[in-house]
């Protein structure tokens, strides 16, 4: 958990930002419901993966969205 704000709100900032917003992000989180999902996809999430996670699929997610 993060202080005074959620992930889904860092994201939005981040993206937001002239500065980062080419940055790739992952979501990375225990709240697997469609909801959450969409809310990840609002935000501006590249990606969403659910814990518990298998480290090739984490591994692979991040390989295909660095190629860019």
């Amino acid at each position: 958990m993060l202080p005074k704000m959620d992930g889904y709100k860092v994201c939005a900032l981040l993206k937001a930002d002239a500065r980062y917003h080419k940055i790739p992000i992952i979501m990375f989180t225990a709240r697997a419901q469609d909801t959450d999902k969409e809310l990840g996809r609002e935000a501006g999430a590249d990606a969403y993966i659910t814990k518990p996670f298998e480290a090739q699929a984490l591994l692979g997610k991040m390989r295909e969205l660095l190629k860019d």
